[in-house]
């Protein structure tokens, strides 16, 4: 009796630590681009332009604006204000898949999280993304 007490004791112990690491983790990015509340969503019937890899589109929200794309197997949003000029009015452009700031010149890799390409500019901070979920022919963006 008393090895299974102490084989309880033992497992409530693991679970309690197992349970406080899902607690302290942050899926949060901290971002030169400030917050703004973003929840919206998005009808792929309205937008066709989104259901084709690598077709972007832009939508008012965010700080500088939000451009979502599509690369073949998951959606991608992200604020389309440049993180190196932190400026809502210096929004990336975009180009298959490839957005370019047009103030600074850093591009990012907008088919795989935002990130910058290597020596394109001096930005080296991603774009700023938000979760993008999908459910019923809607996008879902929120942060």
């Amino acid at each position: 009796m008393n090895g299974l007490k102490q084989l309880s004791l033992r497992f409530s112990f693991i679970l309690l630590f197992v349970l406080s690491l899902g607690y302290s983790c942050k899926d949060e990015y901290n971002s030169s681009i400030p917050y703004v509340y973003v929840n919206f969503q998005v009808n792929l019937v309205n937008y066709n332009d989104l259901t084709v890899p690598g077709n972007a589109v832009f939508f008012s929200g965010g700080y500088g604006g939000i451009v979502v794309l599509y690369n073949g197997i998951s959606y991608y949003a992200f604020d389309a204000a440049c993180p190196y000029e932190v400026d809502p009015a210096c929004r990336i452009t975009v180009d298959g898949g490839i957005g370019t700031c047009p103030c600074c010149g850093t591009q990012y890799n907008l088919w795989d999280g935002g990130y910058t390409l290597s020596g394109t500019g001096p930005g080296t901070q991603s774009l700023k993304q938000y979760q993008v979920s999908y459910s019923a022919n809607r996008l879902y963006i929120t942060n």
